[in-house]
């Protein structure tokens, strides 16, 4: 439980090569890890559920305490993440630049791993312990909305998903929408009569010209950058065009009243320009926040306070499982686990705040552990 073994298991994680929709090698791994620590692990699943390969992996461990806790990550890792080289410079760990390094979210599932033999090797008394790695996180968190819940007792969790140095944890994120819009337009000969045509192209770049994207207001953000047209002529007027892309809130009222305007504005524009028009909106995700006097946060301070960690409770941009759990009403919070700059060739792990957040992880457990009483 030395910081050494825990930079080996990140070493080893990291350079198991995973993906959305193809975790099953990290699930082995994972698999035979929480065996050799005494729980009872079992699969689902939920690949199934978005054309994956495996499903999510829980181990279960009875406690000698009444309560159950909740330990969460994620197996999978944005594209670019096969192949990685990890180089460490000056306690920091990075990519050799050509791949992301997938500290998001190997550096969470190396915290939760050596917390609990920590808390394992302390031989006290605890609560059940729910461990989940999930799949599919990524592309949509689809390994949290295909978990069956009434397999967990836990009413809370520690989600190890968050960016940040060791002591921030996220009680709050955004919900999601996606967007998309297809517009239909009329092909003609772009030199002979042009004004046959209707030009999707061009009423596309009028629809996104002129809607409200970027950030909406200091809780609410829209982006569209997936465009394309069914053009391959240049000499043709463009008869489809379509793009994508999303709408976040941390209101629910914010990001439907975004929606609802997002759907009447581009049909406008479209009525305007004689084009046709298909909508389609998901909801991705709900919004969830966490009061700052909830317990789990107050469990958060008094484990960073016993680490001589400063406790910081902060606001998230981006989603993540906990926005699934949340609304299945498991009180939720994000744990920052030292990396920065996830989802490029630039993340890096600080690799002091890494192995500060399995000791994190540990304290946590114990902390929480302290409120429960025996069976």
């Amino acid at each position: 439980m030395d910081n050494e073994s825990m930079y080996a298991e990140l070493l080893e994680l990291i350079t198991t090569d995973s993906a959305s929709g193809k975790e099953s090698a990290i699930a082995r791994l994972l698999i035979g890890k929480l065996e050799a620590l005494g729980f009872a692990v079992t699969t689902d699943n939920a690949g199934e559920t978005f054309g994956g390969e495996c499903g999510n992996v829980l181990g279960v461990r009875e406690g000698e305490l009444d309560g159950a806790l909740l330990l969460c990550s994620h197996m999978d890792r944005v594209p670019e993440g096969l192949g990685i080289h990890p180089v460490e410079r000056d306690g920091v760990l990075y990519s050799d630049g050509s791949t992301i390094l997938a500290a998001d979210d190997i550096s969470g599932v190396c915290a939760i791993l050596d917390g609990l033999r920590r808390v394992l090797a302390a031989k006290v008394p605890l609560p059940r312990l729910e461990v989940l790695f999930t799949v599919g996180e990524e592309t949509g968190l689809y390994g949290a909305k295909a978990m069956d819940m009434s397999k967990l007792h836990a009413k809370m969790g520690y989600f190890f998903d968050s960016p940040g140095s060791v002591g921030r944890f996220v009680h709050g994120a955004p919900g999601l929408y996606q967007l998309n819009a297809e517009i239909t337009g009329r092909s003609a000969h772009a030199g002979n009569e042009p004004e046959k045509g209707v030009d999707a192209a061009r009423t596309m770049c009028l629809m996104l010209s002129t809607l409200r994207q970027g950030r909406l207001d200091p809780i609410s953000t829209a982006n569209f950058p997936i465009l394309r047209t069914g053009s391959t002529a240049r000499n043709v007027v463009c008869d489809f065009a379509s793009f994508q892309g999303e709408a976040r809130s941390r209101d629910v009222k914010r990001l439907e009243d975004y929606v609802a305007y997002f759907e009447t504005h581009c049909q406008k524009v479209a009525a305007a320009n004689g084009a046709g028009l298909k909508l389609s909106k998901v909801e991705n995700f709900r919004p969830f926040l966490v009061p700052l006097d909830d317990p789990i946060l107050a469990i958060a301070e008094t484990a960073c306070r016993s680490l001589n960690i400063k406790f910081r409770a902060e606001i998230g941009g981006g989603g993540m499982d906990a926005n699934i759990f949340s609304a299945q009403g498991i009180t939720c919070v994000g744990v920052a686990t030292g990396y920065t700059k996830n989802h490029t060739h630039s993340e890096q792990l600080v690799l002091e705040d890494f192995f500060l957040s399995g000791r994190l992880a540990a304290a946590l457990i114990e902390t929480y552990a302290q409120g429960c009483e025996s069976k």
